[in-house]
């Protein structure tokens, strides 16, 4: 399952325009919001950002219905030397999957929310260099569920910024090419900017 940086950025942005349309948010009970997310965290022992975007449909002001997807944009390297062109293995990452969130306090200017993720996900692995010969990898495919929680901010009426930790779970998956479940697994730090009237 392989999504590319362009895929995310393109859903995030339809989620964007979509969710701002006045169409959108007539009304409390049908609410929606796209969202463009920045996720800081550590892969493989390394500092890694994951970009992407999520979208919802907000229930009764509280419950968020939706979906998310996240690609890795830092260069991580593997514990495996290319054997064809001496380089280091990079890692690629992207997952994408359901969103389910809990608002409490939206009637608040500064409310808090729980959010739990599930989601497929992809690692591929390459190397910088592929101009000159080297070996092909295989991708490998994943599941994940990572569970969140939020202080939110409204800033306007259609604009709410969230920051929020949460904590990546790795299932049915193998350790491959020097990376495991734990390189995979772990906290990150995020910052979610919510676009829509809810």
């Amino acid at each position: 399952m392989n999504i590319n940086i362009k895929t995310l950025l393109f859903f995030f942005l339809v989620g964007i325009v979509l969710c701002s349309n006045p169409l959108f948010s007539q009304q409390n009970d049908g609410s929606a919001f796209g969202a463009p997310v920045i996720k800081f965290t550590s892969i493989g022992g390394q500092n890694a950002t994951l970009v992407g975007g999520r979208f919802g449909w907000v229930i009764d002001e509280s419950i968020v219905l939706g979906g998310g997807f996240y690609g890795l944009t830092s260069k991580v390297k593997t514990n495996v030397i290319d054997p064809v062109s001496g380089q280091d293995v990079l890692l690629g990452f992207n997952c994408g999957g359901l969103e389910l969130e809990y608002i409490f306090f939206s009637d608040s200017k500064i409310h808090a929310s729980l959010d739990m993720f599930f989601a497929g996900g992809g690692l591929t692995y390459s190397v910088h260099d592929k101009s000159v010969a080297h070996t092909n990898y295989y991708s490998q495919d994943l599941l994940l569920w990572e569970p969140q929680a939020n202080v939110e901010f409204e800033i306007t009426d259609w604009f709410h910024l969230d920051a929020g930790v949460s904590y990546r779970i790795i299932t049915s998956y193998d350790i491959v090419y020097g990376i495991s479940k734990d390189d995979l697994k772990g906290i990150s730090a995020l910052l979610t900017f919510k676009f829509g009237r809810y």
